[in-house]
């Protein structure tokens, strides 16, 4: 039996938490003690299986609305430390973003009408289509070499972001250290992730109401947490700049929602909230 090791710091030391299935098959979940990083270990498919094979009559009002309206404050939260970090933004100066993932454009919307020029790729073949009607820039693609390849004469990218994509990459050294070769001494790279922080308490309420914790760990096959998130940029050629939660992605309003909503909101500026992002840049060589 192969021995198990943690996929950023490879360390033995790492716990199994929970099991679930797909079409037959157990995904399992580990935390590694050492980098405070929770993972899929174990064979795993090279893309996430449940989002490439969309087809585009999939792309119903609900998927959209996730994609966009529904990040409107996360968005905007992204903006301000853009401006914050990029002097010349705030001052009105023009700047490209790329948002890898970019799904049916939902983020490439909020960026262009604030001014940006917008690139994008996704693994999805259907949500690339959808986005390319509006945002010619973006192509189908699986890496960052296969999209430049694209462009005759190589785009700046000022901005990079990923928005619940960082935690379905299988291999993310490989993306950074290949997206790092196009990018700028100043180019800011961000990524929104769900975080594995609350990941054991999650676990033993699904216990306590006999249910799977739902994490689906053949899909999201890391959750990060604020110190394995900084590393895992560290460790691959950027300086991590910041680490914080995110507003949080809202629903139609009822009763649950409004206390999801502020349950989040209470937490969002603690190393529990839900969702994490970082910002980063390149190391200086």
């Amino acid at each position: 039996m192969t021995e198990l090791k943690c996929k950023l710091c490879g360390s033995k030391n790492v716990n199994f938490l929970f099991s679930e299935e797909r079409s037959g098959v157990a995904y399992n979940s580990y935390h590694c003690e050492d980098c405070d990083l929770y993972q899929t270990l174990g064979d795993i498919s090279d893309v996430s299986p449940d989002y490439v094979d969309l087809e585009e009559g999939d792309l119903v009002g609900e998927h959209v609305f996730i994609q966009r309206k529904s990040k409107i404050g996360a968005f905007t939260q992204w903006l301000e430390e853009a401006k914050r970090l990029d002097p010349g933004l705030a001052a009105g100066e023009r700047r490209s973003v790329l948002d890898i993932g970019c799904g049916v454009g939902g983020f490439l919307d909020f960026a262009r009408e604030r001014g940006f020029d917008v690139y994008g790729f996704d693994a999805s073949e259907a949500q690339a289509r959808v986005a390319q009607k509006k945002h010619p820039n973006v192509r189908h693609a699986i890496s960052m070499d296969d999209y430049m390849a694209e462009f005759a004469e190589k785009p700046r990218i000022d901005f990079v972001t990923m928005w619940d994509v960082f935690e379905h990459i299988r291999d993310p050294k490989t993306l950074l250290r290949q997206v790092r070769q196009y990018l700028t001494p100043n180019t800011v790279y961000f990524v929104s992730v769900p975080s594995g922080k609350p990941t054991k308490a999650k676990l033993a309420f699904a216990k306590i109401r006999n249910r799977e914790i739902g994490l689906i760990p053949w899909e999201h096959v890391f959750y990060y947490t604020p110190s394995s998130l900084a590393r895992v940029f560290a460790d691959n050629g950027y300086e991590a700049l910041k680490v914080t939660g995110v507003a949080p992605y809202v629903r139609d309003m009822n009763m649950h929602e409004f206390v999801r909503r502020n349950v989040h909101n209470l937490l969002q500026r603690t190393p529990y909230a839900f969702q994490i992002c970082a910002f980063a840049k390149p190391q200086k060589v």
